[in-house]
């Protein structure tokens, strides 16, 4: 077992009472967990009544794994279990006592799927309307009802917190009508497992009778990721007897559309838990000295967080940073390149994952991977052939092709392809319409045009005829460049326009992403429809073949992706309106990219668009934030200070291994100095860099950015209270007065924090 080292022991040993300690990125605190136990079981404290709790079954796994191998022989090991564990024990206790009704827990998503399904129709219905949503839409409703149930608030409350888009405010009614449905079918949903026995916790004595101050010492991993109903779990199982000892980094608080928020490792721990002993894992075994600065100088721009420094300890790699420059969905050569420069110095390309904000985004490299023959891995995700868009626009060429029908899958394909955009309608009608299709494929556009009477809403009827007169009229297309083609039909259905009413923002740029992804391939090569096809089918059956003995270099989104390390790990899509989000919280986007970069070990690649900034940077020549073609880095890119980051590092290095002594240190820009020599001390180096002697000149950080977060309170001198619901450009936000969305210039108009 690696020793400890003083700071993990400080933590290990902690005396009584409530415990919070702050752990950086590899910093082991997994391994100073399990000497927590080991600790306290060594104070004589019995097994059952210390409680561990983890976020998902692969950790609660691991951490019994790594338990047993840590406890001597035949000593009794505490329980470890998940919060939905906890939440079911809780539940069939509280059934058992006639607190809570009897019900059956639901786990089919088909089933849940239905219900909810059901429930959004009924309240659209009820609302004039005679559109279905659809599936994006249905799973954006799914993680809503969540939402409700993790965080204690109002259906109200918790639309305005994701920023679903106006036009889903049936979501809040059908909330009521799903609930109504789970209870007349005597059902649960996993959700409830904690809403339920901490509703009742909360208004009722007797219940609380039952399982409060039953345990000496509750142990939670991951703080940063609790819920506001986990947090008030926690509290009732605590009561006032058991001491809490919670690890987790707010850094890396990345589940806000979870309901977990930064406060709970911060003011709102207090109030829970009063009186806590702060500790700090401030040692990273991952990376080196630049990724540790460069991590460091990109999340010192979140005000809302608390002062740890992320510092590498003796022994870690010397990380190497690098950008590379491509967009998402353009010409993928250069990233491709540095895999296969990876993979020549006799590295498995196992050892390098690729990360990215949204899953369209690697889509441009998969296929680009599987043209070079270098396998891909995907956890729990189909190839690129399988996204929906992908397949349903292939769909749109096969049908132009005339091959739609000597497809073995040619009923997905069709469903993909009438989904693509989204047609809005119920699943009976929609499989009843593939099945007349089917049968009688040469009267394709008579069977939709037909569904179009059966609409009462014009304009849902005219879309429908035009998805018709385009089915009909594909067979034209056959020698066309499929490049061509793509655009008409995205022009015919306004399918950019349509997608983009998603009610989740992410599913919608994903959507946008697939096509532009897979218009620009077919731009590139100028194939004509059937050639593309003919490239597409090579590319599909070579990602059908597993990857020899597993190898394969790996794609994933960084939620995906963390608690989890590699030696290389490639960045994707750090553009500038795309990662942060437009209407995103800045905050929450850039704690997601401190949590990608530091997945890595020896290697970290940031691919970004083509950005003379880049170069101006290190010379701290001003740049407006505004790119006069539109495409831009992403701001996070130089909030890390790369450069500056990748050279200090370097030299500390250099300094502390004996190699060469740190006497001059190497240029940086003027702002954010103190991060630098904050760094400088904890690793026991006395150079220093010189405070600024004028306005720092490197590229801003937008107001809005540094200012502000979504849902943040605000005060305008002419409309009064309002809510931010969006970011537009460096100081411009979208703030919602009572009801009515405004534009607003910072600059000009100045906000109050309410």
């Amino acid at each position: 077992m690696r020793p400890y080292t003083q700071e993990q022991r400080a933590s290990i040993a902690h005396p009584a009472g409530h415990s919070l300690t702050f752990a950086v990125a590899g910093s082991g605190k997994t391994h100073m967990l399990v000497g927590r136990v080991r600790f306290l079981l060594e104070q004589g404290l019995e097994p059952e009544r210390i409680r561990i709790l983890a976020f998902n079954r692969a950790a609660v796994a691991e951490f019994r794994q790594r338990l047993a191998a840590a406890l001597p022989a035949g000593t009794a090991a505490p329980e470890v279990q998940t919060f939905h564990a906890l939440g079911l024990r809780l539940t069939r206790l509280f059934e058992s006592k006639g607190l809570l009704p009897q019900r059956r827990l639901e786990t089919k998503d088909t089933v849940i799927k239905a219900l909810a399904r059901h429930a959004a129709q009924t309240a659209l219905r009820e609302e004039g309307s005679d559109e279905s949503p659809s599936p994006d839409d249905l799973q954006t409703f799914i993680q809503f009802v969540d939402l409700v149930k993790a965080d204690l608030r109002s259906a109200t409350e918790a639309f305005e917190v994701l920023s679903i888009q106006p036009q889903y405010r049936y979501f809040i009614r059908a909330f009521d009508r799903f609930e109504e449905a789970l209870a007349r079918q005597g059902l649960r949903v996993y959700a409830d497992l904690q809403h339920e026995p901490v509703a009742l916790l909360c208004r009722d004595a007797t219940a609380r009778q039952m399982v409060t101050n039953r345990l000496d010492a509750v142990i939670v991993d991951e703080f940063q990721d609790v819920s506001r109903v986990q947090l008030e779990l926690l509290r009732h199982i605590v009561g006032t007897r058991a001491s809490l000892s919670a690890v987790g980094d707010d850094a890396q608080c990345i589940y806000a559309w979870r309901g977990s928020q930064p406060r709970f490792m911060g003011r709102d721990f207090d109030r829970f838990f009063p009186g806590a002993t702060r500790y700090s894992l401030s040692r990273t075994f991952r990376f080196g000295h630049a990724l540790s600065l460069a991590a460091a100088q990109l999340i010192a721009h979140n005000p809302d967080r608390l002062d740890t420094l992320c510092v590498s300890a003796p022994g870690t790699p010397r990380t190497r940073i690098a950008t590379i420059g491509a967009t998402a969905t353009g010409d993928q050569a250069d990233v491709v390149t540095a895999i296969e420069d990876w993979h020549r110095r006799g590295r498995a390309y196992r050892d390098c994952a690729v990360l990215a904000r949204l899953w369209a985004q690697t889509l441009g490299l998969e296929l680009a991977l599987l043209a070079r023959g270098i396998p891909v891995i995907k956890p729990g995700r189909d190839s690129a052939f399988q996204v929906p868009e992908v397949a349903g626009l292939l769909g749109v060429l096969r049908l132009a092709a005339g091959t739609l029908f000597a497809e073995p899958d040619a009923r997905a394909i069709i469903r993909h392809l009438l989904a693509t955009p989204s047609l809005r309608l119920s699943n009976q009608v929609l499989d009843a319409l593939i099945e007349r299709i089917l049968q009688n494929p040469g009267q394709g556009a008579e069977a939709i045009a037909a569904v179009a009477q059966t609409v009462k809403h014009a304009f849902h009827a005219d879309r429908i005829r035009e998805r018709a007169a385009l089915w009909r009229a594909a067979p034209g297309w056959r020698d066309r460049p499929a490049a061509e083609v793509l655009r008409h039909y995205a022009e015919r259905t306004d399918l950019r326009r349509t997608e983009a009413r998603s009610a989740d923002r992410d599913t919608a740029r994903d959507k946008q992403i697939a096509y532009d992804t897979l218009l620009g391939w077919a731009t590139r090569t100028a194939a004509s429809v059937t050639d593309f096809l003919s490239q597409m089918d090579a590319l599909r059956r070579t990602a059908e073949r597993d990857a020899p003995e597993g190898d394969g270099v790996l794609l994933s989104t960084i939620h995906q992706a963390k608690g989890l390390e590699w030696p290389m790990v490639m960045v994707l899509g750090l553009e500038a309106g795309v990662f942060p989000g437009r209407r995103a919280d800045p905050q929450e986007e850039r704690r997601l990219a401190y949590v990608a970069l530091t997945r890595a070990q020896e290697a970290l690649h940031l691919v970004v668009p083509p950005d003379a900034r880049l170069d101006a940077q290190p010379r701290g020549e001003p740049m407006a934030f505004n790119h006069p073609d539109g495409l831009q880095a992403s701001p996070f890119v130089f909030e890390a200070n790369l450069r500056t980051s990748q050279d200090l590092g370097d030299a500390i290095a250099r300094h502390l291994e004996g190699e060469e002594p740190l006497t001059t240190l190497p240029p940086a820009p003027a702002a954010r100095l103190a991060v630098f020599n904050r760094y400088l001390g904890e690793v026991g180096i006395d150079a220093r860099y010189a405070p600024p002697v004028s306005k720092a000149t490197e590229p801003e950080t937008p107001q809005c950015l540094q200012h502000w977060s979504l849902h943040d309170r605000v005060r305008h001198r002419v409309f009064g209270d309002g809510l931010i619901v969006g970011f537009v450009d460096s100081d411009i936000v979208d703030i919602d007065f009572h009801g009515r969305v405004r534009r607003i210039k910072t600059s000009m108009a100045p906000l109050e924090r309410v």
